[in-house]
């Protein structure tokens, strides 16, 4: 049966909010019809890139290229891609299930919204995402353990990207792969933890971090800046572990965790991380 270019405000469809008067006759058009009509009006006839899910091809956009390139006689879309579903604790995420969260309640968690970029660069577009609490918590882990290292790595603006043999062919083989992220975040954490100088690995990072979207620019040859009650209990820590006294020296590293901080014991002096 064929799809419908445009529905009549009659019979089930007299109350519907949104009609138009046409040559046909009062009425709306159709789902699909929407959709050609919307991105013609501000993309023109051909459009590069068409996304949405994959429950789409075989209706929708099947439909959208019928109508389409009936219509103007010109390829409708260079490009589709079409992803996954986002599915929540194993199940497809819904609003009658009430199995779906906002940003917002993920901020109010304490989560950093990049966080879930994170989460989302580690699996591929066309593949489902099983959204988890715990899976978020080790996307956030990754992104402050990655932030923390490039802390400590020199910020030289200007400097062009060397000719680094690998690693950067490497990275946007992986981006031209159907956009292969996960694959072009492995390589990234490749090039951390690389025996190149830092000066090299900072150019670098900050041209995948182009595409990435992580905002590293913000974090890199930034050294952490700890509020001075943090470090107050830091130096009490220390010297309680010195003492022996490792009771009171755990309870401090628990306030200290409670603050949103995490002690690391190195040779030379504790050393702090966001937790």
């Amino acid at each position: 049966q064929d799809f419908a270019l445009w529905f009549f405000t009659v019979g089930r469809f007299k109350d519907h909010v949104m009609k138009w008067s046409s040559p046909w006759g009062e009425g709306f058009p159709g789902w699909h019809l929407e959709c050609s009509a919307m991105s013609m009006e501000y993309l023109g006839d051909t459009i590069d890139i068409h996304t949405g899910g994959i429950d789409h091809i075989p209706v929708h956009h099947t439909n959208e290229i019928a109508q389409s390139e009936g219509a103007t006689g010109k390829q409708f879309v260079r490009v589709w891609v079409h992803h996954g579903f986002l599915q929540v604790d194993g199940e497809k995420m819904s609003k009658s299930k009430k199995n779906f969260y906002r940003v917002e309640e993920l901020q109010e968690k304490d989560f950093d919204p990049l966080a879930l970029r994170y989460l989302f660069l580690t699996v591929h577009y066309r593949d489902k995402l099983n959204f988890t609490w715990e899976s978020l918590e080790a996307a956030q882990n990754a992104l402050n353990n990655l932030r923390e290292i490039i802390r400590d790595w020199p910020n030289t603006p200007g400097v062009k990207s060397p000719t680094t043999p690998g690693v950067e062919e490497k990275f946007l083989d992986a981006i031209n792969n159907d956009l292969n992220m996960p694959q072009a975040l492995a390589v990234l954490w490749e090039l951390v933890k690389s025996d190149l100088p830092d000066s090299e690995k900072a150019v670098i990072i900050l041209e995948m971090d182009k595409i990435l979207g992580l905002k590293l620019d913000e974090y890199l040859g930034k050294p952490l800046e700890i509020p001075v009650e943090v470090m107050k209990l830091v130096e009490k820590r220390e010297l309680a572990r010195k003492s022996g006294d490792f009771i009171i020296s755990d309870k401090l590293r628990k306030q200290i965790k409670e603050m949103g901080y995490s002690v690391e014991d190195t040779p030379n002096a504790p050393k702090l991380r966001v937790s």
